[in-house]
Order: C-alpha cells, then structure tokens, then sequence
C-alpha cells in the first residue's frame, strides 16, 4: 500500500513525539528519580531577557525536508528544556548559576553550562535511538525505510552517547574535587538575541572515515568543543570549552574563533 507524504511526515511525528514523551529516569549518579523538564539555560535572566509575551522563537525542521529550516514561536516555560533531572537535583546541582548573580569567569559555573549541554545532548541521542527503534517496528514506515540507514544511524547514536558519558565523567569528578580537566575562555560582546548551548565535534566526517580506513576503527573519543552564547544586560556572553587533553588539537581553532568575534 502506497502512503502520501503527508501521512508518512504525521508517523514521522508521532513517533518522535512518543519518545520525546517519554519518561526518562534522573542523570544524577545513582537517582532513579524521574526527570522533570529541566532547562537548559536559565528562564528568569537569560530567556525572559529575549522572550515576547512569554514566547521565543526557535529553529525547526521537517522530517521530509531536512534541509529546510524554518523558525516558530515557543513558550519559554518549555522552550530549551529536557527531560535531565528530577526536580530536586535540578535544584541542587545548578544553584549557583540559578540563585546567585553569575561570575562567568568562575570554574565551576562554567563547568556547570557545559554539564547540561553534555547531557542535553546526550539525551537528545537517547531520543533519537527509541524513535529509530521505533520506525523499524512501525506497520505503515516499515515499507519506506532503508534499513540500512536505520541500523548505522542506531550505532552511530550509541557511538555518540559514549563520547557524551566519557565527558560527562570528566566533568562529574571536576565537580567532585578540585580538578579542573577542562579549559574555558569567555569573552563578552555587543549583545545579540540569540541563545545556543550546545557542542560540536572538532573532526570532520572525512577526517573519521580516512581513520576508519587506515585503522578498521573509529576514534575512540572525538573531540567535542562546548559553547554557551547568551545575552545579558547590554551585552552578549560567549564561553568556549574543552577538555585539557585536547589543548593540542583544537587550542588553535578556538583562538582563532576568539580572534574574528567582535568584542562588545
């Protein structure tokens, strides 16, 4: 039976929606707690200082057209959030970036912007793995897939979450000592209205693929850089981390980055 692409697009959607929904257990070590819908940057501060009538606007795509970005309008109360803490460690974990006046130039609240990024993705990947598993055992998407693509899009998900938990220990053992594994530079400039708290991977997929060839392996940890961008009274806040094991290999990318953004 041949499907239209708008009902293909609506099985798209409802079963991401199922595994956006649901419940997923506390990230704190060793809380089975439920996860509330945590956010990832601050309501009150950070999105309530760019927000209209409540409201942001935030980038979208379409499953049919992934190539095609559009923006929509979304409440703040559930934009930049998920589902990574129960209510109590959501509190607890993140109070000095919460309840205080925000040092910046302070370790441990840059550490902390990156824990939720860290985790944010993480679980972002844990969603993305339930939809696939989803789709494979849907009656009308079964028909349309590549199984292929489903399988390699699984690993390399799975893959993606094992970098993430690597992080996600260096950055719970800073919290827990006086370590501090990771570099951060910070820099503040002319404001802008635009929130981002995310990361990305220092390799290119070439640069993967040439290693897998060469070696019959992946790379065992990629090199992940943070980034939290936010504006604050007058002005914008960039910070920029990564691990201190990584200094040689992506020191001079994030210099050069620091070198073309405008200062305030």
């Amino acid at each position: 039976m041949k499907h239209s692409d708008k009902v293909i697009n609506s099985r798209f959607n409802k079963l991401f929606e199922k595994s956006l929904k649901k419940s997923r257990k506390c990230y704190y070590p060793n809380c089975n707690e439920q996860a509330i819908n945590s956010h990832i940057l601050q309501k009150n501060g950070i999105l309530s200082g760019i927000s209209e009538n409540g409201h942001i606007y935030v980038l979208k795509t379409d499953f049919l057209n992934t190539g095609l970005f559009h923006f929509k309008k979304s409440g703040i109360n559930v934009t930049y959030t998920f589902k990574g803490f129960c209510k109590y460690h959501d509190k607890e974990v993140f109070k000095e970036i919460e309840d205080y006046e925000i040092d910046f130039d302070n370790y441990l609240n840059q550490l902390l912007f990156a824990y939720r990024t860290i985790l944010n993705e993480k679980r972002k990947k844990e969603v993305l793995l339930d939809w696939y598993n989803y789709q494979k055992n849907d009656e009308v998407l079964k028909y349309y897939l590549i199984q292929d693509y489903i399988e390699k899009s699984i690993y390399g998900n799975k893959q993606a979450i094992n970098d993430l938990v690597y992080y996600e220990k260096a950055i719970l053992s800073d919290l827990n000592s006086n370590n501090e594994s990771f570099i951060f530079k910070v820099r503040y400039v002319k404001q802008t209205d635009i929130c981002l708290a995310s990361h990305f991977t220092f390799e290119t997929t070439r640069q993967m693929q040439e290693t897998i060839i060469k070696t019959g392996k992946d790379i065992k940890i990629l090199t992940d850089i943070f980034i939290s961008f936010f504006p604050l009274e007058n002005e914008s806040v960039l910070i920029v981390g990564f691990l201190k094991e990584n200094e040689n290999t992506c020191k001079e990318f994030v210099n050069n980055l620091f070198e073309i953004i405008t200062v305030r």
